[in-house]
């Protein structure tokens, strides 16, 4: 007695189906991809301009002024570290470009921006991942922490019988504090009255008698 028995493998109409049945999941699985991508640029954006902004409040706060650079050698692996790949400077959008940074002298002002999801530099004002770094902020902070230390020396000065007249770069050197207390943390040279026994920082606008003064 013959028996037919049927081969193994797929009929037409099953490969048919099977290929429609993976073309719906690739369809749906693609868009899906690329949306989890955007979204891990983007928390890398600001998670990383988070820490450039961090490390150009740092850099302020020790020189008075902002880096040239966000790859300045004094800046970058100082008060920045490099991170995986040395990679925190590159923006995610920007096809290995490093991110937007430009300093506005004029109002002391650091920008840092990525240039977004369209990978073009549209201008701060029109980018979502902008970070702006006032230098009034962290100059201010080293103005208070010098002006704090001149104080105790001063004090202890004056009670010991200590003259303070002249200049104040002068007095400074005549009290034992080094050159680094000549300025404010703007880089301005405090001015120092020895009839009132003030000391004045000329603030954020390096002008003297303009509102931002600082004086003790």
């Amino acid at each position: 007695m013959m028996t037919c028995n049927r081969q193994d493998g797929f009929t037409l109409l099953e490969v048919i189906v099977v290929l429609a049945v993976l073309g719906l999941l690739l369809g749906a699985a693609v868009p899906l991809a690329s949306a989890v991508i955007e979204s891990d640029r983007r928390q890398e954006a600001r998670n990383e301009l988070v820490a450039i902004s961090t490390a150009l409040d740092s850099y302020y706060f020790e020189n008075a002024s902002f880096p040239v650079s966000l790859s300045a050698t004094d800046f970058f692996g100082v008060h920045l570290q490099p991170g995986v790949n040395n990679t925190v400077t590159a923006d995610p959008f920007g096809g290995g470009q490093s991110y937007v940074y430009a300093v506005d002298t004029v109002n002391n002002v650091a920008t840092v921006y990525s240039r977004g999801e369209n990978g073009a530099d549209d201008g701060a004002t029109n980018e979502e991942f902008v970070s702006n770094v006032y230098g009034s902020i962290p100059g201010t902070r080293r103005t208070w922490t010098r002006l704090r230390i001149i104080v105790e020396v001063l004090a202890n000065h004056i009670e010991g019988g200590g003259a303070v007249t002249g200049a104040w770069p002068a007095l400074r050197a005549s009290i034992g504090l080094g050159a680094e207390y000549d300025a404010d943390g703007f880089g301005t040279t405090l001015q120092w009255d020895g009839t009132t026994h003030t000391l004045t920082s000329a603030g954020a606008d390096h002008t003297f008698g303009t509102a931002d003064d600082i004086t003790i």
